[in-house]
């Protein structure tokens, strides 16, 4: 890794310069910069809530990141896990093994029985009903942390920055906008943090079992390495098209996915990858004004 530019693009610099030169930058300067973001903002997190910073916990190598930025800052936060009901068992456990004071905000019903109910059929990359209702809910008028890096996707690039307001009153900072892989690992290392097993099994991404937009490879990856949840998908998707099928819309026109003819069709549509094309893809969410908010910690409890 180098250290990058040694000096601030100049004033006619695009605004991919600078983006290009804040990932160039060291780790060290990173870090610092990171901490000193969440020790900047800190006391508007407390005006915001009591409690701090609300920290958006997965369990994946960059909330790991953030979690120790915070702690490193000294700042106060809640650390808090949006139970998905489909990420993977290895995940969950490892959450529970290793940060245990992390809370588990449950949904309502599991995400399967939301999709069999609701009329909006499987999520797809232009339907992301599944990550406004499941990943994203929680800490609406907190400050929020979050793990999202403008390195893994063009969008992000284009969408996010260190320090962002919503619509629905929160602050949210991404500390770590502007690292790259390299960057989280050897973060990682020099911490010695520990990590989820699934990253040793050559998994670069880790979170819903079975999503569309993490593309069809890596869709028939994880099924085969957890063919429950595959099964468990394929019986939503029966019961869905059972449920749905010949319904009007309220306008009394016919609903898109009976062009399939079948619940089968509709499933081999879903895992081609054609599911994930068009639309913006996850992580926009906090832009606008998206989800049900409300939080319950009574049990942490994972399916």
């Amino acid at each position: 890794m180098t250290d990058g530019p040694t000096m601030l693009p100049g004033f006619d610099a695009s605004e991919a310069d600078l983006v290009a030169y804040a990932l160039s930058r060291p780790l060290s300067e990173k870090v610092d910069r990171a901490v000193a973001l969440l020790r900047l903002h800190a006391p508007i997190a407390a005006r915001m809530n009591e409690a701090g910073y609300w920290l958006a916990f997965s369990g994946g190598k960059d909330s790991q990141v953030i979690y120790a930025l915070a702690t490193m800052a000294g700042v106060q936060f809640r650390p808090v896990y949006n139970v998905t009901t489909i990420d993977p068992p290895e995940l969950v456990q490892f959450i529970r093994r290793e940060y245990s004071n992390v809370q588990f905000n449950r949904p309502r019903k599991a995400l399967l029985t939301r999709m069999v109910e609701g009329s909006k059929g499987p999520p797809t990359r232009l339907a992301r009903w599944c990550c406004e209702e499941y990943k994203e809910r929680g800490g609406t008028g907190w400050a929020k942390i979050i793990g999202v890096r403008i390195s893994e996707s063009a969008n992000r690039a284009r969408l996010w920055k260190e320090t962002l307001a919503n619509r629905r009153g929160s602050l949210i900072l991404c500390p770590i906008a502007y690292w790259t892989d390299a960057d989280v690992w050897r973060f990682h290392r020099a911490l010695a943090l520990p990590h989820c097993c699934l990253y040793d099994e050559g998994f670069r991404r880790i979170g819903c079992v079975g999503c569309p937009l993490a593309g069809p490879k890596t869709q028939a990856a994880e099924f085969a390495r957890w063919p429950r949840f595959e099964r468990n998908w394929k019986l939503a998707f029966e019961r869905f098209w059972n449920r749905w099928h010949g319904v009007p819309t309220r306008a009394g026109k016919r609903r898109w996915f009976e062009n399939f003819g079948s619940w089968q069709g509709l499933w081999d549509w879903w895992v081609s990858g054609k599911a994930a094309s068009g639309g913006t893809g996850c992580q926009g969410e906090f832009l606008f004004d998206f989800g049900n908010d409300k939080m319950d910690t009574t049990t942490t409890t994972a399916t």
